[in-house]
Order: C-alpha cells, then structure tokens, then sequence
C-alpha cells in the first residue's frame, strides 16, 4: 500500500495517530487485565499477586517496543490524543492498583509509615486519581501508587530504550527487585 493510500482511510496524521495510539493501548490494557485475571485465579496473598501486570507491562514492551515507545516515549509533536485513550489507560492502571485496592479493602495493607502525608495541594493534584482507582484511599498513598507506577514505566522505557547497555548487565534482575520495592513501598509486604 502507498503511504498515501491510508488517507483513504485516516482524515490526517492525527487520526491515523490516535488510531495507532488507541491500538496500542488496548493491547497493552488486554495483557494487563488477563495478567491480573489469572493471578486472582491463582489465588494468594496480594502481595503475591502484584507482580503480574508490571510483568505483563515488561512482556508486552518487550514484544511490541514500537507500540511502547508510541504511548510511553516522547510526544509527537503538536499531537494531542483524544479522550479515547482514557479508557484503556485506566483499564491497564486498574489492573495494576488492584492486589493495593484488594489489600486495603480486606484490612491487610500494610503502614507506610516512613512516608510523610500528603499536603493538600497534593492531594489536590492527585485527586483525579484517587476518585477513579483508589476511591476514599489517603492521598499519601494515591502518591505512592503513582510514584510505583511511574518508576515501573521508567524501569521498562529505560531497558527497552537501550540505556541500560554496559550498566544493568541483567535487566529482568533489576526488574524484579523494583518490584518488590514498589510492593513493599506501598505496603503489600
């Protein structure tokens, strides 16, 4: 097919963007949900449970880095993706928070004691957050959750990208350490 050709099907480069976005997505947030799925299939401890979707996340990256690089590398310029990309987002974040969600509503999350509350500006900014995953939670955890979200995201790009080469000889080692920081972090350990 022409390049030209997928004009026929796409009004401009935004739409053929946000569709490709809107794809990647998807099959990021599929992964993640079947991943969450057979860990609460498999039973366990929450905290046994939160390592399957940051694995899921790695498996994916590493199967599909061009996708990863297109909704978690750097902006294209002067495109902005549409709301539809919400969805499958949120799909994939539910996936992730669900063994804290799990955890907390059984009375099982562990303190996270160490780490200082929240101000109300940022409980503020992460609001949109806790009303949509993490629903009557304190803000200093929504924080933590993010801030484990963030660094497993980072921890993925980084290998993916490359900038790990002569420096974490064993990236999946590394990998699994994080998480179980991030598990402890958020107080599923």
């Amino acid at each position: 097919m022409a390049p030209s050709a997928l004009y026929r099907y796409f009004p401009g480069r935004d739409a053929l963007l946000s569709a490709l976005i809107l794809g990647a997505y998807e099959s990021l947030a599929d992964d993640a949900e079947a991943a969450c799925a057979a860990a609460l299939g498999n039973g366990g401890s929450e905290g046994a449970r939160w390592p399957a979707v940051p694995r899921a996340m790695r498996s994916w990256s590493l199967t599909h880095p061009h996708e990863w690089s297109l909704i978690f590398g750097t902006p294209v310029p002067g495109y902005r993706a549409p709301e539809d990309t919400v969805v499958p987002y949120a799909r994939l974040a539910t996936a992730l928070v669900r063994p804290v969600v799990d955890a907390r509503a059984a009375g099982r999350l562990g303190s996270s004691t160490g780490h200082p509350p929240a101000s109300d500006a940022l409980r503020d900014a992460v609001a949109p957050v806790a009303e949509a995953l993490l629903p009557g939670a304190p803000a200093s955890l929504v924080v933590l959750v993010l801030q484990a979200w963030s660094t497993l995201i980072g921890v993925i790009s980084l290998e993916l990208f490359g900038h790990w080469n002569n420096t974490i000889l064993e990236p999946e080692l590394f990998f699994e350490a994080t998480m179980a920081h991030l598990a402890s972090t958020v107080g599923l350990v």
